[in-house]
């Protein structure tokens, strides 16, 4: 539950600081905890080879994700999205 509450007050924080295109792959590593602490809270959870192999590939997809993101977010006006819908 801390984790989920510490995430959200991070999305608000950083949501300010960080192009969409950085950010929105990290909600993927949720995935990840729920993994390393689901066989924590629920005993009768089996954390199998194909659910680590899955949660490896979300990793690496986000990291490469976030490595190629852009690191602006341009700006528009109202004139510049007028002229850009042509």
């Amino acid at each position: 539950l801390a984790v989920i509450v510490v995430d959200a007050i991070g999305d608000f924080v950083f949501i300010g600081l960080a192009p969409q295109s950085m950010l929105a792959p990290l909600g993927s590593l949720s995935l990840g905890w729920n993994v390393i602490l689901a066989p924590i809270f629920h005993r009768d959870e089996k954390v199998t080879k194909t659910t680590v192999i899955a949660t490896a590939v979300i990793y690496v997809g986000t990291i490469i994700s976030i490595l190629y993101a852009a690191t602006s977010t341009p700006s528009y006006n109202l004139e510049r999205i007028k002229e850009l819908a042509g």
